[in-house]
């Protein structure tokens, strides 16, 4: 007969009360642009999003991290999105060793049953302090490699916190990591010696500063030659994809993969000599107000997904695709050509 351990028991208790609290997340912008998340009492959704659906959470952790790049959950990409992908579930609240006041709400990963999950905590005015990841810092370490990361029993907690933040102000984000979700701490209360040796351990508490304000990409990793008239068309507060010029991509990551331009072709026209390919948080509304203020006398089309803008600026033509990717941010295709077409 299956027995449930009483640490296990006393676990599944917990997250089955918090998940019995039906508290609502809003969210409030401030005058200085940043947004601040609040628990309240309203009714909660009928079906609750997953807490990384939530745009209000997307835009906090971006005025928190900013476009900065790493490798935790995944290789040298956007942590914003490494901390979203591992929120994905419903949001709970956690609360021991929390200060009174504060808050700190918690997610993970349902797609490995919480091995990867990150928790949020906040002041007393809902403005972010502090975030945790779990994680396994991974890597890919080569092209001909695919991701690695620790094995389980050296998992990591990654904590980023603002400059001049004391560390201590997030001790409840190790007490936090320790307990483990459901499915995995199945394995860490196995009968099985080998099985519990397995499972997942916080072996690193490691801290991180952020610093949102730090530009994520710079001019110097665009094509040598691009035209300096059309810098100004590629946001800053964006994360750079990959760029390229006659016909393949320059950047890592994507060096040497080809370009293609079959839809010049087909419109008529030579093939681009430039791409850019950017990814950024800021809504697909937003975007598409930017490149109105940027792209003076351009053309724009634009429906509720999807926006093309087609201008010419410093002797050369260019055109841009704007797709809201919902979760996923706003995609930026930017083609260049050198001479006007």
């Amino acid at each position: 007969m299956f027995n449930l351990t009483r640490p296990f028991a006393v676990l599944l208790a917990l997250t089955l009360s918090l998940d019995a609290v039906a508290l609502s997340l809003q969210s409030e912008k401030r005058a200085d642009g940043t947004t601040v998340l609040q628990l309240t009492n309203a009714p909660a959704p009928a079906r609750p999003p997953q807490f990384n659906e939530d745009p209000a959470v997307r835009a906090t952790l971006i005025d928190f991290i900013g476009y900065a790049t790493g490798s935790f959950t995944n290789d040298n990409t956007m942590i914003v999105t490494q901390v979203l992908e591992s929120l994905d579930s419903e949001f709970s609240t956690f609360e021991e060793g929390v200060p009174a006041g504060r808050k700190m709400l918690t997610a993970m990963d349902d797609g490995n049953n919480g091995n990867e999950r990150g928790a949020l905590l906040l002041d007393d005015k809902g403005q972010l302090i502090a975030v945790g990841l779990v994680n396994g810092h991974c890597t890919v370490k080569s092209k001909t490699e695919s991701l690695t990361c620790n094995p389980s029993p050296e998992s990591v907690l990654t904590i980023f916190q603002a400059k001049g933040a004391k560390k201590s102000d997030a001790e409840p984000i190790i007490a936090w990591s320790k307990e483990l979700p459901p499915m995995v701490a199945l394995k860490a209360e196995s009968e099985d010696p080998e099985t519990r040796a397995n499972a997942q351990k916080i072996a690193t508490v490691e801290y991180i500063t952020t610093d949102p304000k730090k530009n994520s990409w710079s001019a110097a990793q665009l094509p040598a030659d691009f035209p300096k008239a059309m810098l100004t068309l590629l946001p800053k507060n964006s994360h750079l994809v990959g760029a390229g010029v006659d016909g393949f991509f320059t950047t890592p990551g994507l060096k040497g993969a080809p370009i293609y331009g079959d839809y010049d072709e087909l419109a008529g026209r030579p093939r681009h000599d430039f791409e850019v390919l950017l990814q950024t948080y800021t809504p697909f509304s937003e975007v598409v107000k930017f490149y109105q203020e940027q792209a003076k006398g351009a053309e724009l089309r634009a429906n509720d997904e999807k926006a093309l803008i087609d201008g010419v600026a410093g002797g050369g033509t260019y055109q841009i695709e704007i797709k809201d990717k919902e979760e996923e941010g706003t995609s930026i295709t930017f083609s260049g050509w050198r001479k006007e077409v």
